[in-house]
């Protein structure tokens, strides 16, 4: 049975609302998903303080609010995700609660350390043999990453295809990992918690070296060494 949804998060962000406008609307590829601006219904649009987008399908909505305002470290940002989840609701919530929590964190890596720089987004999906409570433990274990590792921790990152780069760790818990390099994020996305296979989501800035097909194969053959085939999906 369908029912509805609604997640709230409030942050301080270090840009101008300006900046953090330009980040969430026409640069969200450069730290989540691409905003979906072609098939979305605009509610509200007043850069650069408030938006409010909404997509429908019968009965079925989703919907994404941000308001941004000017506060003393940069921007305040109230953050609304609404909709209808139309199948396990709790799962499904859960999942969609705490990645808006690592997505958000995102944010604010990409705004401190990022914003402005030329970006390409890349995503490698894990087989399904990813599904299993253990999963993000063996990526744990290929980048020398203990459970109890804190964020904030120096670390020199295995890049499949690529040198070893010097990174730090700056997001980790039971079911994501983040990591910071000089060029780089990288997101570990450990949905084998929530039925569905591990992701790795990477996030270039700046010139890079090997075509964009390349290094997603590199990350899938990564992927495959680790739980089987995987499958890389490139995104513009």
């Amino acid at each position: 049975m369908s029912r509805d949804f609604r997640i709230e998060r409030e942050s301080e962000l270090p840009a101008e609302p300006e900046d953090v406008w330009q980040a969430v609307t026409r640069d969200s590829a450069a730290w989540s998903i691409p905003l979906d601006l072609a098939r979305s219904t605009v509610l509200v649009w007043e850069p650069p303080h408030r938006g409010v987008l909404r997509t429908e399908i019968g009965d079925w909505f989703n919907q994404i609010a941000f308001d941004i305002a000017p506060s003393p470290g940069g921007s305040y940002l109230r953050y609304v995700h609404s909709g209808v989840f139309v199948d396990d609701w709790e799962n499904e919530y859960e999942g969609a609660r705490r990645h808006t929590d690592v997505y958000l964190h995102t944010l604010g890596q990409y705004l401190r350390y990022f914003r402005g720089r030329s970006f390409r987004r890349l995503e490698a999906l894990a087989p399904k043999s990813s599904i299993t409570p253990d999963a993000l433990g063996v990526i744990r274990a290929a980048w020398g990453i203990a459970e109890d590792t804190p964020a904030g921790s120096e670390l020199t990152l295995p890049v499949p295809g690529a040198p070893a780069k010097a990174a730090v760790l700056d997001f980790h818990d039971d079911a994501f990992i983040g990591v910071r390099a000089e060029d780089a994020l990288y997101r570990v996305f450990g949905r084998n918690r929530f039925g569905s296979p591990v992701a790795v989501g990477v996030y270039e800035y700046g010139v890079q070296a090997r075509p964009e097909r390349d290094a997603a194969n590199a990350w899938a053959g990564w992927l495959r060494e680790l739980y089987g085939t995987a499958a890389a999906r490139p995104i513009p």
